[in-house]
């Protein structure tokens, strides 16, 4: 795996900047740490996301959790109608304008850790690692399947930042250390039926935009004859 070091994403969210700033003056942004598609585009700046995914902290009180959401509500009601959802280990703050959801902060307790969280650098903001983003996106793949989870583990492997081997390296031990099914076999039967259900749902013939259409094709050959291999 490539050393990388991480650097603000070009299409940052105007509602995320004003969040994080708000964590950072209420000396609060040590509590969580950024993930998912905003803290691999740290590392990968390739396509824009409209949302911040981020983890908890280890060992932090209710109390402490809900300092930091409250924060975020009073960071965006200048901006809108804000609500906040919970469901399983999972809190939403969401920025609605016209009754539709234009941004969300998501905060989730974390299952597994591979490495330490470093700093995004560009703000004081703690960021996860690149194993444990790439780790957590391998599992989004097998367990959801969304065709930008295809897309993001493609471009990894194709910037030679990692091996397809390594990235199945990174989910076993994040599997495992969560304590979570492991098997191999498995997860490229269930990633299989995901490509197949994005296949069905949007044939390549019907994709008009060319280029949207090349990138597809590329994309789902990949899968099947690298990935899959």
């Amino acid at each position: 795996m490539k050393n990388i070091s991480p650097r603000q994403p070009s299409q940052l969210s105007p509602y995320a900047r004003t969040c994080l700033d708000a964590l950072v003056r209420a000396n609060l942004a040590k509590r969580i740490s950024l993930g998912g598609a905003l803290g691999l585009f740290h590392y990968f700046d390739y396509r824009p996301t409209h949302d911040v995914d981020a983890w908890w902290s280890e060992a932090l009180t209710e109390a402490q959790r809900h300092e930091v959401t409250q924060t975020l509500e009073q960071a965006l009601a200048a901006h809108g109608n804000v609500r906040v959802r919970a469901w399983g280990d999972v809190v939403s703050v969401e920025l609605l304008q016209d009754g539709k959801i234009v941004f969300s902060f998501q905060i989730a307790a974390r299952s597994a850790r591979l490495e330490e969280t470093a700093s995004a650098g560009w703000i004081d903001v703690p960021l996860d690692s690149l194993a444990d983003l790439v780790a957590s996106k391998m599992v989004a793949l097998v367990e959801r399947g969304a065709p930008r989870d295809f897309l993001d583990i493609f471009t990894i492997c194709q910037a030679d930042a990692l091996s397809v081997s390594e990235c199945w390296i990174l989910w076993q031990r994040r599997q495992s250390l969560a304590g979570s099914d492991a098997n191999m076999s498995r997860a490229r039967l269930a990633i299989e039926t995901h490509l197949e259900r994005i296949a069905l749902h949007r044939p390549i013939d019907q994709i008009e935009d060319k280029t949207q259409r090349e990138q597809a094709q590329q994309v789902r050959d990949w899968y099947s004859n690298v990935f899959l291999r």
